[in-house]
């Protein structure tokens, strides 16, 4: 098993930041934020690392071959054993198969990357008390609103277990097809 990445945004190749040393990896949604916002021509790293997390890495598959990201990677200079995964933004808009992000509340778009962490880390599915914990504690209430409004635009799928055994549920990425399942 892999140790976990440091989590960071997108980094502009034009960033003074970009010589910092070690692994890192943005979540798949700032990836798409990233394309979304930048103009043609811009790249970016968008993780640095032995090998990029399996929902990160789907997500940048999925912006490649809709034409809206070219992606490649290159040995890191500065450490031999990194690869610098980068993304250079092409000239075709963003196709965003599920309702556009922008339009979730913040809680929902939070909610959305700690699950994609999560299944990265192949970690069994939270509970939304777990959930808002993690996310500095927001209300279970409002976890489950977020995960249901996800659920309603299409990014999520939620199978709960109604046969009384133990009420665990899985949840899987409609991108990905990658789920979070029961403990």
């Amino acid at each position: 098993m892999t140790a976990a990445l440091a989590s960071h945004r997108p980094l502009d190749v034009l960033e003074p930041h970009i010589g910092m040393r070690g692994a890192f990896a943005c979540s798949p949604n700032a990836l798409s934020s990233w394309a979304i916002a930048s103009g043609t021509g811009r790249r970016c790293i968008y993780a640095r690392a032995q090998r990029l997390p399996r929902a990160l890495a789907e997500r940048a598959r999925v912006l490649s071959r809709c034409g809206t990201l070219q992606i490649n990677l290159v040995r890191n200079s500065e450490d031999r054993d990194l690869f610098d995964y980068m993304a250079t933004r092409t000239a075709q808009p963003v196709v965003i198969e599920a309702k556009a992000i922008e339009k979730l509340a913040a809680v929902a778009v939070d909610v959305l990357d700690l699950l994609e962490r999560a299944i990265a880390a192949r970690m069994p599915c939270p509970t939304n008390a777990q959930i808002g914990a993690a996310l500095g504690g927001v209300p279970a209430k409002r976890v489950s609103a977020a995960i249901c409004e996800l659920r309603d635009a299409g990014f999520l799928t939620v199978d709960v277990d109604r046969t009384g055994h133990d009420g665990g549920r899985v949840i899987t990425l409609v991108a990905t097809g990658e789920a979070l399942v029961r403990a």
